[in-house]
């Protein structure tokens, strides 16, 4: 028996269970909340005109850790809500109604949690981060939440109140750190923007998606690791060097 062809077929099964998960559960072809949330309006602009690459194997490691995470840590009573409107006329739609007509006059997402807390309503998401960067070097945790994640729950916010007439007052983001095994979670809480405050900046971005011709190109810390970094090609020597 050769010991080591057993280990390198389970190896191998284990991986093609990390992709199939991965992979597995395809998005709808509709403008998703995490869409708009960062700076960059060129690369989700990309993402409905041109074909990304290929997933790493290290993309995949961590979008599996990501959705374990999420099937297994329910914080409320309501987990892993499904969310969808025209954000133009303010009315829930439901993903099958989305076309090619009406794409970027829609939103899309999935809310992590949606709970109560003395009265009011809170929206809850899950994000992973590392203190160890990929060649062993300490990192430090966030000490503020990420604008993009923000930006999210906001998002959020709109569509529950489209899709149920709630309005949610408080976000929560709370990060669970995968070099310590999610011990020791940091939680951020903020307050939420007004419904009509969210609506007008999301319809801008929306616009943005719309136009013919691809956004301005913004550089950020994330270009290294966009999906279309190649078709966009931004100057590498504008790209923070400790984001590759």
């Amino acid at each position: 028996m050769d010991k080591d062809k057993i280990s390198k077929e389970v190896e191998e099964r284990f991986k093609k269970l990390q992709e199939k998960k991965v992979k597995g559960g395809k998005r709808s072809k509709t403008v998703h909340a995490s869409h708009i949330t960062g700076e960059c309006v060129r690369r989700p602009w990309y993402d409905f005109r041109e074909t990304p690459e290929p997933l790493t194997y290290d993309s995949i490691c961590n979008f599996w850790a990501g959705t374990i995470l999420h099937e297994n840590a329910p914080l409320g009573g309501r987990n892993e809500v499904p969310l969808s409107a025209n954000i133009k006329t303010m009315q829930p739609i439901g993903k099958k109604d989305i076309n090619d007509y009406n794409l970027f006059d829609c939103i899309t997402g999935t809310a992590d949690d949606i709970l109560e807390f003395e009265g009011d309503i809170v929206i809850a998401d899950k994000k992973t981060f590392s203190t160890l960067s990929q060649r062993g070097m300490k990192k430090p945790p966030p000490t503020e939440p990420d604008k993009g994640y923000v930006a999210q729950l906001n998002i959020y916010k709109l569509l529950l109140y489209i899709c149920e007439g709630v309005e949610a007052k408080y976000g929560t983001i709370i990060y669970l750190n995968k070099a310590t095994s999610f011990k020791d979670p940091i939680c951020f809480t903020f307050e939420l923007q007004s419904v009509d405050e969210i609506r007008s900046w999301v319809l801008t971005k929306l616009g943005k998606l719309r136009q013919l011709v691809e956004p301005e190109r913004v550089i950020t810390k994330y270009c290294n690791y966009c999906p279309h970094k190649k078709v966009c090609a931004p100057p590498q020597a504008l790209i923070p060097k400790w984001s590759s």
